[in-house]
């Protein structure tokens, strides 16, 4: 391809161009509608407004309204009232309640007020009333006075007399209750425990705490008189692979001599034993 053939190429538009889509254009063809809305809304909402406050508003000197009562009463009592009577109504404190004057019914007696109560009257006589007859010359008191306290003298007299005057005799012996006996002392321990000692005698050895307590309980009851004074002790003892036991302890005792006396005296009734340190 020589030179004359590139100059005779055409790089241009073709003639039928394409027609693009011009936004500026259609926002233009739209804001007079947007606008012509906007108007109608702002006007149908000013009607609105206005229609309401026409109503709301009355025309006149703007006075308040007034109220007029109706011709006939607006309540009645009615010719049968029914219902049951309430009691208590005649009380006077619903006079006093409704402002009604009442007369006191009659038989009723009328109660003095606080000041009658206050106001006090005469005063009382509380020495007591003697005949104006003759004294007696000794004491100077009237005779019936003087009677009176010689007949009170002469019954306290007679009242100390019979509380004095006992007779031995009549009380029965056999009848007083015999006196209680007077309770046995307790025995004393067989062995010398001692509760602050650092030795003590095991007994057994259980899997279960429970067992342990009956155990020692049976041995309480059948052997009472070497256990007695024993204290209990329940050892847990962790053994690892063989186990968790609880080991039945009695004591204490405060040396080892001691303890081994009382574990002779168990191996001896068939139980056996050993002395271990707490």
């Amino acid at each position: 391809m020589n030179r004359g053939s590139h100059d005779r190429l055409d790089f241009g538009p073709p003639d039928d161009q394409y027609r693009g889509f011009d936004m500026g254009e259609e926002e233009t063809a739209r804001g007079p509608l947007i606008l012509a809305l906007a108007a109608g809304v702002l006007i149908v909402f000013a009607a609105v407004v206005w229609n309401t406050y026409r109503q709301g508003v009355r025309d006149g000197s703007g006075a308040a309204p007034v109220i007029t009562a109706d011709a006939g009463p607006y309540k009645r009592k009615p010719d049968d009232a029914g219902g049951q009577p309430a009691p208590n109504l005649d009380t006077r404190l619903y006079d006093e309640m409704d402002g009604t004057q009442r007369g006191a019914p009659e038989g009723a007696q009328e109660l003095a007020t606080a000041e009658e109560i206050l106001q006090g009257g005469p005063p009382l006589e509380l020495r007591p009333e003697f005949d104006d007859g003759p004294s007696d010359p000794e004491t100077g008191m009237p005779n019936a006075l003087n009677e009176e306290v010689r007949r009170l003298a002469d019954l306290e007299g007679r009242a100390e007399s019979a509380e004095t005057e006992v007779d031995a005799g009549t009380i029965d012996e056999d009848a007083l209750p015999a006196p209680e006996p007077a309770p046995d002392a307790e025995p004393e321990p067989a062995f010398d425990f001692d509760p602050q000692g650092a030795y003590l005698v095991q007994i057994a050895a259980f899997r279960k705490m429970e067992a342990a307590e009956r155990a020692w309980n049976a041995a309480l009851a059948s052997q009472e008189e070497l256990f007695r004074g024993a204290r209990q002790d329940i050892q847990r003892a962790d053994l690892g692979n063989r186990g968790v036991f609880f080991r039945l302890r009695a004591g204490a005792f405060g040396s080892r001599e001691a303890a081994g006396e009382f574990c002779s005296a168990l191996k001896e009734s068939g139980r056996d034993c050993i002395v271990v340190k707490g």
